[in-house]
């Protein structure tokens, strides 16, 4: 390949498909993302790759891998990605406006009481803010956000394995879930040794719930017993409702069911099973980002009173 042209004009178009391409080792994947052909992605890298006067990818059994070259050229053109972005928010702010697109990777559990207000929000005050949600369990969030796939995490974590610096959003204390008419759940509180042996439908591992529930009945003696795996909180919710065993989830995605007296929920204590929600960014927030962080966190504290309210008392 020929030798790089002295002072070449970088097509910053190019330079993020040479990002996106880096991280996610897939052409295919990156074009299905961006809504244009894979030639189109292969004409912006072949471009690139010209005025860097070298390959920067190979071809692998997976998709494509960077070559020692590429290897050299990624960390600068990610700062020249972080200096652009820098560059629009200074301008967007100077006019009194936030744009650009935020991706959110949140639990399905937390869409309606957080996300969709968020978005009606962002509608009415930052119009010029687009969004991009996308729902998944705990772990694959934290995937998506190593990847820089998204911008915003929204996943559960345990006390084990929360940092020390990390910025905690919510603190959901989780109720064992019963059908109507269920003895177990009538009262507004049942004790964790309660759940010895019961049939539980509950999220596979690594759900970091399910992961700390196995802790602690192994601390406490008690046999968490999970009859059913389903990461899908409909799910669990209705092989509780066809009663076919007992899940645990927090008060506020169930409430709507409790009050139709299709669902019965008893918090669990002594000890409790507390969910942690947090807030986890991309190393490289930009205005927009910070600004829906803000909404969030407002959101959230305007909210606390229906995500952890009690349910009413038994009748």
């Amino acid at each position: 390949m020929a030798k790089p042209s002295e002072a070449p004009d970088w097509d910053l178009r190019a330079l993020r498909i040479f990002s996106l391409v880096a991280r996610s080792g897939s052409i295919t994947k990156v074009a299905i993302d961006l809504g244009v052909s894979q030639p189109a992605i292969s004409r912006y890298l072949s471009m690139l790759e010209k005025q860097c006067g070298g390959y920067l990818f190979t071809r692998n059994g997976r998709g494509v891998g960077l070559t020692e070259l590429g290897k050299q050229v990624q960390p600068v053109v990610e700062q020249v990605l972080a200096s652009a972005s820098d560059l629009n928010d200074v301008i967007a702010a100077a006019h009194g406006r936030v744009s650009g697109t935020v991706r959110i990777g949140t639990l399905p559990s937390l869409s309606n009481a957080l996300i969709v207000p968020l978005l009606l929000r962002l509608q009415r005050e930052y119009p010029a803010i687009h969004v991009q949600i996308v729902e998944s369990a705990a772990g694959q969030i934290e995937s998506w956000l190593q990847r820089r796939e998204i911008d915003i995490g929204l996943p559960y974590r345990s006390h084990d394995a929360l940092g020390s610096d990390e910025d905690v959003l919510l603190r959901l204390p989780s109720y064992l879930i019963g059908p109507p008419g269920d003895r177990i759940t009538a009262a507004r509180q049942v004790p964790f040794s309660r759940l010895d042996g019961l049939p539980l439908v509950l999220s596979r591992k690594p759900s970091s719930v399910r992961m700390m529930l196995d802790e602690m009945g192994r601390r406490n003696g008690v046999d968490i017993r999970v009859t059913v795996e389903a990461d899908s909180g409909f799910i669990q919710k209705q092989m509780v409702v066809k009663r076919s065993g007992y899940t645990l989830l927090p008060w506020h995605f169930v409430a709507a069911e409790v009050e139709r007296g299709e669902l019965q929920a008893s918090e669990i204590v002594e000890p409790s099973v507390v969910r942690i929600v947090s807030l986890m960014l991309t190393d490289r927030p930009t205005q927009a980002v910070k600004v829906v962080t803000a909404l969030l966190r407002e959101i959230v504290s305007e909210s606390l009173a229906q995500l952890d309210a009690l349910p009413p008392e038994a009748t």
